[in-house]
């Protein structure tokens, strides 16, 4: 039996087939671009609701968190740019790759990377960096220089369908599933913010 595609998919492969023809106006190029990019993220979503399903010990390849990281910014560049972010990166590559599903990761951090864009409604700045804080472990750094959260929020922020955001902006799942995910990946997330000052997601993974 054929399993039918799911509508995101469908709707992501529309989107990529009319980004690869060359005369369309910009315009309507920017609109196919961000259809592009919503219905990945929506997609991301379902993936990661339908993965809390599964039992069982999973086995990983090694993941490169550096070379990830720079796929996920070069794919929302354009992102980027539309909204005055500066991205800077401050990449350690002496850090050897982890045990990880680097789908998975990938995933984690377009999020945090898009959650820390729409924070910096007026531009700003994302530093992005990776480090060893021991032997054992990675780090990596998104800090924004955005909005910030709010002391009563921030406890909250990885609660599923609690979202800071404006009705009809945001799920509330976002930040839910990528907690889920890093601890998937036995991993930990933390959050730090200061109002009008920005907010620092931090992720530490183990090396295996």
């Amino acid at each position: 039996m054929l399993t039918k595609p799911l509508p995101e998919s469908v709707i992501v492969s529309a989107a990529q087939m009319i980004l690869r023809e060359g005369d369309i106006p910009d315009f309507v190029r920017e609109m196919v671009e961000r259809i592009d990019l919503e219905a990945q993220r929506l997609s991301r979503y379902t993936r990661g609701v339908l993965s809390f399903s599964r039992t069982g010990e999973e086995g990983y390849d090694e993941a490169d968190v550096n070379q990830v990281l720079r796929d996920v910014l070069s794919f929302l560049r354009y992102e980027a740019r539309k909204r005055s972010i500066t991205v800077i990166e401050e990449l350690d590559f002496r850090i050897p790759p982890v045990q990880a599903d680097g789908n998975r990761l990938k995933h984690v951090f377009i999020n945090l990377t898009m959650n820390a864009f729409q924070a910096m409604e007026n531009g700003g700045v994302l530093l992005v960096r990776t480090d060893m804080p021991d032997e054992t472990h990675v780090r990596v750094e998104l800090a924004d220089t955005g909005k910030g959260i709010a002391p009563d929020e921030l406890g909250r922020i990885f609660e599923p369908f609690f979202t800071t955001k404006k009705r009809g902006e945001g799920t509330g799942l976002g930040l839910y599933i990528t907690r889920k995910t890093v601890e998937l990946l036995r991993g930990t997330i933390d959050v730090s913010s200061k109002v009008d000052e920005g907010t620092t997601f931090t992720i530490v993974l183990p090396l295996n």
